[in-house]
């Protein structure tokens, strides 16, 4: 038998639960739709470390804001001092995070990248925000 527990507050009214959870902790939904590759790139970003559970996520988004001066909105804008922050912070395990990055930017952009190289995140969101860009200059010429 499989049981659900939701994180609450102190005052059990205040229980989180289904999709309700997805914005009281910092998350977007898939109803949220970014419009700009940044958006785009943050969202994908967002999703790659979730695979960690959301407290492990939580965690790291404090820790690059407060450590690292890098807010969520940040992250695709300065793909350097974001890897190099995942890689203080881990370690060698940063490689790891940073496939299951490169696989969610893969998924939610359509981006075909192979993971060859330790710059390969860094490359993937740079490429990933050229691709998107071009993407959406094209649509807005159609």
């Amino acid at each position: 038998m499989t049981r659900t527990v939701a994180p609450t507050d102190r005052d059990s009214s205040n229980a989180v639960d289904g999709n309700k959870r997805w914005f009281s902790l910092g998350f977007r939904n898939s109803c949220t739709e970014a419009k700009d590759p940044i958006g785009i790139l943050t969202l994908a970003i967002e999703r790659g470390l979730s695979c960690l559970g959301d407290s492990v996520t939580q965690v790291i988004f404090y820790n690059l804001e407060k450590r690292y001066l890098l807010r969520r909105k940040d992250l695709a804008k300065y793909p350097d001092r974001f890897v190099a922050a995942l890689r203080d912070i881990f370690g060698s395990g940063a490689e790891t995070i940073e496939k299951l990055i490169v696989q969610s930017i893969r998924d939610v952009t359509g981006l075909q990248v192979d993971i060859v190289s330790p710059a390969a995140l860094t490359c993937c969101i740079k490429e990933a925000e050229k691709a998107l860009r071009n993407k959406i200059e094209i649509r807005d010429y159609l």
